[in-house]
C-alpha cells in the first residue's frame, strides 16, 4: 500500500533536496556549468575555483590566481613582474589592463655604456624595471566583488603553510642553482636545490602578501615595501629608486579588436602581441585552410610564411605608445595591409631568411587611415629596413583563463621575462629583468630603444574570442616567442580545421616567428610533411611532443546552454578546475 506524506514532513524533504554541498574539482581537463579556471599550476586553479565557489566573479577568480602563481611558480610570474589582460563583463563592460613594467628613469644608454652590455647588466639588479602586478590587480579589483583579503587568502595560505616541491619546480630552480647561490640563497634548502616532495615555505612573501592585503597595492609603491626595494637597489647598486614606483600606473585601454571567418577577437594592444595575432590572422583569411588539415605541409608553408612576415613588422613597428610618437597599429591589423602581404607569400617555396630584414619588412603606415591596398600599392613605398634581434628568452611566462557561470570571462598573462628574472629576491619575491627586452644598443626609428618611462615590448597575447556575442573561447599562453604561433595555431586548428578544444591543444605545434631561421616543430607530424617542407627549402628543427618549448596553454571553451571545458597546460602540468554543485537527497 503506498503511503502518503505528511504535508509538514513533504515540506521538510523539499527543503533538505535543495541544501547543496560546495567542493571544488580540479584535474587536467574538466566540465562544468559552475565556473571554470585553467592556470599552469593545479593549486592555482584550484584557488581560482575556490574564490568562485565562495560567489567571487571571474575577475576576483583570476585575482586570486596571480597571487597564488606569485608562490608556487615564484621563478615564472610574481608580484614583480608585469604583464596584460582583456577583461570581458556579461553586462557589456569590456576593457584590457596593460601592467606591463616601465623602464626607471636611470635607465638610459648613457648610463648602460658606463655599466656594460644589456645582455650581462639585465642579470644584475640593474636589469629590472618598475613591476606592475600589484597596480593591474588594483585597477582589476574596479572588477571585483570581494575584497582583497579574502582574494589573497590562498596565497597567503601557500606561502606560509607550504606546498610540496613539484617535478618542474625541483628542475628549474636546480637548472639555476649556481646563480640563485649567489644571488638568492634565501630562496634554496639550505643551500640546495629544492627536491620534489619537499615542502616549500616562503614566510617573506607571506609577510609581503599580508602588507598589500592589508593595506592595499599602493603598499607596495609607496610604503615600507617600496622602501625596502629603494634600500635593496641603492645597496646593490640597482637603478629604480622609490620615485619610479610612485610614478607608476597600469593603465586601462579599450581590447584591440579583429575578426577571423565570423569569429570576434578582442586581444591586448601595442606594446605586446595581440595585433600579431589578428594581422596574422587577417593574412590567412585569404587561405582555404579548411579545405586542408592540421598536418598538410602546405598549410604549415602558409602559416609559417605569413607568421614570418607578421613578426617582422611587429618588430620594425611596434612599441610603447605611450612614449612613441607613432605606432600604426590600426594600419598594421588593417584587412587591406593583410592584401599586400599576402602577396608576399610563394606557395611553391620557403623565404629566404637572409633577405627577410632586407627585403620582407612592410610599411603598415600608409593604412593608418583605412587606404585602400590598390592605391597603397600604385604608389611608390618606403622600404624599412632593420636588423632583427636574435635573442631567445625561456618559457618563463604563464598565463591563465577564468570564466564564471554569470558568463564574465578574463584571459590574463603575466611573467618575470627569464626563469627567476634577475636572479635577485626583496621581500620573498624575485625580481623581473624586463630592461632585456629593450634594444641593446639604439636604433634609429626603433620603437623599442631604451627610454625612462618606457614599456618594452614582448609577445604576450591573452585574448577572447566571440561567436554572435556570445564567449566561445578564453585562450592564452606562455612560451616567449613560440606564443604568437602557438595561439594563432590553436586559433586555425579550432576554427578552420574544427577541432575540440583539447585537440587543437594537444596537436603538434610548430614556430614561426623572424628570430629564428627554421621551422621548430614537434616530432609528431608525418614523416612526409616534414619531407614536403625541406622539400620546399624550409630547414626543419624537431623537438619531441609535447615540448615545454611552445608553452602551455590554459583555455576555456563555452559550449551551448553555458557547458564550459576548461584543459590545463598539457605541455606544463596545468590543471583546470571548477566549483561542483551537489545536491543533497537524504
Amino acid at each position: 500500500m503506498k503511503r502518503s506524506v505528511p504535508p509538514l514532513l513533504a515540506g521538510f524533504f523539499l527543503l533538505v533536496i535543495t541544501v547543496a554541498v560546495h567542493a571544488v574539482d580540479v584535474a587536467p581537463i574538466l566540465q562544468s556549468k559552475e565556473g571554470m579556471v585553467t592556470a599552469v599550476h593545479p593549486s592555482a586553479a584550484q584557488a581560482g575555483a575556490e574564490i568562485l565557489e565562495k560567489g567571487g566573479n571571474a575577475v576576483d577568480a583570476a585575482i586570486a590566481v596571480s597571487l597564488v602563481l606569485g608562490v608556487v611558480e615564484h621563478y615564472a610570474s610574481g608580484l614583480c613582474g608585469e604583464g596584460y589582460m582583456v577583461v570581458v563583463m556579461a553586462d557589456g563592460r569590456e576593457v584590457a589592463i596593460d601592467f606591463r613594467s616601465t623602464a626607471p628613469a636611470m635607465a638610459t644608454y648613457a648610463n648602460l655604456n658606463k655599466a656594460g652590455e644589456l645582455r650581462e647588466v639585465r642579470f644584475t639588479p640593474k636589469g629590472y624595471c618598475v613591476a606592475g602586478v600589484p597596480a593591474g590587480i588594483g585597477k582589476a579589483l574596479e572588477f571585483a566583488s570581494l575584497p582583497l583579503e579574502v582574494l589573497a587568502a590562498p596565497a597567503i595560505h601557500l606561502a606560509e603553510e607550504g606546498f610540496e616541491v613539484s617535478d618542474t619546480f625541483s628542475k628549474v630552480n636546480m637548472d639555476a642553482w649556481e646563480n640563485l647561490s649567489v644571488n638568492a640563497p634565501e630562496f634554496l634548502d639550505d643551500g640546495m636545490p629544492w627536491a620534489a616532495g619537499a615542502t616549500f615555505r616562503n614566510p617573506a612573501l607571506a609577510k609581503t602578501l599580508k602588507t598589500i592585503a592589508g593595506k592595499g597595492v599602493d603598499a607596495f609603491y609607496k610604503g615600507e615595501l617600496a622602501d625596502n626595494l629603494d634600500r635593496f637597489m641603492k645597496e646593490n647598486d640597482g637603478w629604480v629608486r622609490k620615485s619610479d614606483l610612485e610614478a607608476y600606473r597600469a593603465l586601462v585601454r579599450k581590447p584591440v579588436k579583429g575578426s577571423y571567418r565570423g569569429y570576434e577577437l578582442s586581444v591586448p594592444g601595442s606594446p605586446v602581441g595581440g595585433p600579431r595575432v589578428l594581422a596574422t590572422l587577417n593574412i590567412l583569411e585569404h587561405f582555404n585552410l579548411a579545405m586542408m588539415s592540421w598536418d598538410d605541409p602546405l598549410a604549415i608553408h602558409i602559416m609559417q610564411e605569413a607568421m614570418i612576415l607578421t613578426s617582422l613588422d611587429q618588430r620594425r613597428w611596434i612599441g610603447d605608445p605611450e612614449t612613441n610618437s607613432f605606432i600604426p597599429e590600426k594600419g598594421y591589423i588593417s584587412k587591406d595591409y593583410a592584401r599586400q602581404r599576402f602577396m608576399q607569400i610563394d606557395l611553391s617555396k620557403a623565404s629566404d631568411p637572409a633577405l627577410w630584414h632586407s627585403e620582407r619588412v612592410g610599411d603598415p603606415g600608409p593604412y593608418e587611415n583605412g587606404a585602400s591596398y590598390i592605391d597603397v600599392m600604385l604608389e611608390e613605398r618606403r622600404k624599412a629596413v632593420i636588423e632583427g634581434e636574435t635573442q631567445d628568452v625561456p618559457p618563463s611566462t604563464t598565463h591563465f583563463s577564468v570564466v564564471d557561470k554569470a558568463g564574465n570571462a578574463v584571459s590574463w598573462t603575466q611573467t618575470i621575462s627569464s626563469f627567476f628574472g634577475t636572479g635577485y629576491m626583496v621581500d620573498g619575491y624575485f625580481l623581473n629583468n624586463e630592461l632585456g627586452n629593450f634594444k641593446y644598443e639604439p636604433v634609429e626609428g626603433s620603437p623599442i630603444n631604451l627610454e625612462p618611462g618606457r614599456r618594452p615590448r614582448t609577445t604576450i597575447a591573452p585574448l577572447v574570442v566571440r561567436k554572435d556575442g556570445k564567449v566561445r573561447w578564453v585562450i592564452g599562453s606562455p612560451g616567449a616567442g613560440r606564443i604568437g604561433s602557438t595561439v594563432i595555431e590553436i586559433l586555425v586548428n579550432l576554427i578552420d580545421f574544427e577541432m575540440s578544444l583539447e585537440n587543437a591543444i594537444r596537436a603538434p605545434k610548430f614556430t614561426g616567428y623572424d628570430a629564428y631561421k627554421q621551422i621548430q616543430l614537434e616530432d609528431d607530424f608525418p614523416p612526409k610533411t616534414i619531407e614536403f617542407l625541406l622539400a620546399l627549402g624550409h630547414e626543419v628543427k624537431r623537438y619531441e611532443h609535447p615540448d615545454l618549448y611552445f608553452g602551455g596553454p590554459n583555455a576555456i571553451a563555452v559550449g551551448e546552454g553555458g557547458m564550459l571545458t576548461g584543459v590545463g597546460s598539457i605541455r606544463r602540468l596545468g590543471g583546470a578546475a571548477a566549483p561542483q554543485v551537489c545536491l543533497l537527497y537524504t
